[in-house]
């Protein structure tokens, strides 16, 4: 039997879900901030209906009679709006502006292990909204769970849905999806329990749903992508435990530009370690000399 990809109405997705992303995108018409959160455990989908969730807010798939729809041409561009980690959010997020396009995807895929990660994202995300209305752009972001958001964010009204992935099988994925009132109430709940996942089941969510897989030559793409992200994430992490860092970060960490670092490094004759991904990496007590330049 041939795996279905698309239900009889047209949708990869329950019908009420496409309802809600066309309240959200109408919402960045007006120019309001619409973030949607999709969370669940590890292998329940998330990334899948992300996609789902993009294409059609891109117009992936085109309203053809009452409750059916037909899949256009368009798709979601994984190398343009697809993020793997904060730092490729950042970048990629900008050339969707640049670009007039109007999702980007931020799959946080193990960024939050990393120290400091979670803090610097929630930093980088309130910077952002800070500016919303210039990028009239949805941001989906995918997490194990939206508590790790800032209650910051909450409070400015910036998560406008909430999906949450659970018991997926071999035919389809199932969601429960929460408004921003709603959520108020699970991260309240969270606090409370101590396995905070039946939070979620404690909350009467505003609709359910169901979704299927995207079509074997997207996920093929995703998969390679992905691969090629992780590997990136565990190459980095190996320089830094052999001591190494690099000139973005150390800008980072004294709040100058690289240009400024790399000049400084250069007046001080000191020497990257080694190079990966086209980046220069220095030992880390280079860091040292570079304060100690700004302290004179």
């Amino acid at each position: 039997m041939a795996k279905k990809y698309f239900y009889e109405h047209g949708l990869p997705f329950s019908t009420k879900l496409a309802s809600n992303i066309d309240n959200l995108m109408l919402r960045i018409k007006n120019k309001k901030a619409s973030l949607l959160v999709i969370d669940g455990g590890v292998g329940e989908g998330k990334t899948t209906l992300g996609i789902h969730v993009s294409d059609y807010a891109m117009g992936g798939y085109k309203k053809v009679a009452e409750n059916k729809w037909e899949k256009t041409k368009i798709e979601t561009d994984f190398k343009k709006q697809y993020a793997m980690g904060g730092d490729q959010f950042q970048e990629k997020l900008q050339i969707c502006y640049e670009t007039k396009t109007i999702t980007v995807i931020y799959d946080e895929a193990g960024d939050f292990n990393r120290r400091g990660a979670l803090t610097q994202f929630n930093q980088r995300l309130n910077r952002i909204f800070e500016t919303y209305r210039a990028f009239k752009i949805l941001v989906i972001i995918i997490l194990p769970s939206f508590n790790v958001l800032e209650n910051s964010l909450f409070d400015l009204k910036v998560p406008r849905l909430l999906i949450n992935c659970y018991g997926r099988n071999n035919k389809q994925g199932n969601f429960r999806a929460y408004s921003l009132y709603r959520m108020h109430y699970i991260k309240h709940k969270m606090t409370k329990l101590v396995v905070k996942e039946y939070a979620y089941s404690q909350v009467v969510p505003n609709f359910r749903g169901h979704y299927l897989d995207v079509e074997a030559y997207r996920s093929a793409e995703l998969d390679k992508i992905s691969t090629a992200g992780k590997l990136n994430i565990v190459s980095e992490n190996v320089l830094k435990s052999r001591g190494l860092i690099s000139l973005k970060e150390m800008g980072s960490k004294l709040c100058r530009s690289e240009r400024w670092v790399r000049a400084n490094l250069t007046k001080l004759k000191i020497k990257h370690q080694t190079t990966h991904k086209r980046r220069n990496y220095y030992d880390i007590t280079a860091l040292e000399f570079l304060r100690q330049e700004l302290g004179r």
